[in-house]
């Protein structure tokens, strides 16, 4: 938990990144989500003043997340007075807890503050917010999900290499967020069946989200003063003026020295901007030609040529002890998975298949 204070704390301060201070405050959602776990293990919730402690912060968390996600692809982006609707279920939730704190103080007998507590029906309340928290959180994971899925397909589109987008993290906090969420709602359903058995359930859960508030802290504060670049994924209104014949066969004759000659596909980091400088053309020519001349977008067309090459490679004896991954990036290629995918859409088969028909067409 002190991990958890700690990061978050630097997360709120000192962090470039604004996406960031929204990491910050889930974590500190999420250790004070775990001080309920640590009243009871410490014997804590009967000592007057300290138990029932107001502590809604469930229904805060899905909300925060969301919003970090949505800061990730928007670094600009700020709520509008609207959005922090998000939230009204937490406040309401925290209002809640906080007048039965209030009622309870009243004595500082516990079976008495049991009795008043109930009069609130505390336990039933608890146990509904519980479930509107898993809705939640299926609920904002979805939209979530949906926005990134639209951001990288616009990076691909518009050329921009995906490291600007950290998909290693973003694929761990999605499934420990599902995981956790599995997890209690599993705990809820078996709580009907045993009732007086399942302390040691829920104490697991919250070493899980312990783990969490680790891995999301030490990320986070590791990689805390790196701004992403602002990227706006609105649709560009304004189409490119046709070309003219002299200027495109111009842009043809450039576009061949750089591949042919220069062999710049086999940059992994080329993108529509880096290509331009170095052929001096403008961007908006240099995307209407593409879509002109081949009627796809910039990076199908060199990872077509791209694949081009690795089988020019695949069927050359000279390439000793390289691998299919090998020669894949040498060609290019930056991710294993991308490209068995675009070399099956572009070619039909797998690179092994490819393979193994060039070795039976040239037994024949």
């Amino acid at each position: 938990m002190s991990t958890g204070v700690i990061c978050s704390i630097l997360l709120l301060l000192n962090s470039k990144n604004k996406s960031n201070k929204y990491l910050g405050l889930a974590i500190l959602g999420f250790v004070w989500l775990n001080t309920k776990i640590l009243l009871h293990s410490l014997n804590l919730w009967e000592i007057h003043g300290i138990g029932f402690f107001p502590n809604g912060i469930e229904l805060a968390i899905p909300p925060l997340f969301y919003f970090y996600l949505i800061s990730l692809i928007r670094p600009t982006f700020k709520p509008e007075r609207n959005q922090w609707l998000h939230f009204l279920p937490f406040f309401i939730s925290q209002s809640y807890a906080i007048l039965v704190y209030i009622a309870t103080m009243q004595t500082p007998i516990y079976l008495e503050k049991l009795i008043i507590a109930n009069s609130f029906l505390f336990n039933e309340i608890k146990h509904i917010e519980e479930y509107l928290t898993i809705i939640s959180t299926v609920i904002y994971l979805y939209i979530g999900y949906r926005h990134i899925r639209k951001y990288k397909n616009w990076l691909s589109k518009n050329n921009y290499y995906t490291e600007y987008f950290n998909h290693k993290f973003i694929n761990v906090l999605f499934f420990s967020i599902s995981f956790i969420s599995i997890y209690i709602l599993t705990n809820l359903i078996l709580n009907f069946f045993l009732v007086n058995e399942y302390t040691w359930r829920w104490r697991l859960g919250h070493v899980f989200i312990a783990i969490l508030v680790y891995y999301l802290g030490l990320n986070g504060y590791k990689n805390s003063d790196v701004v992403p670049k602002e990227l706006s994924i609105k649709a560009k209104n304004n189409q490119p003026r046709s070309l003219t014949e002299d200027v495109q066969n111009t842009i043809m004759a450039k576009f061949k020295i750089a591949i042919e000659e220069n062999k710049v596909h086999l940059d992994p980091k080329l993108n529509l901007q880096k290509l331009t400088k170095l052929i001096g053309v403008s961007e908006t020519n240099m995307s209407n030609f593409i879509n002109t001349v081949y009627g796809e977008n910039f990076r199908t067309v060199i990872n077509k040529i791209r694949i081009e090459e690795v089988k020019k490679r695949l069927l050359n004896d000279n390439q000793g002890n390289l691998s299919l991954l090998g020669i894949a990036k040498e060609c290019g290629f930056n991710s294993e998975a991308s490209f068995y995918r675009i070399f099956k859409a572009s070619v039909g088969v797998t690179p092994k298949q490819f393979i193994e028909k060039h070795i039976e067409s040239s037994k024949s």
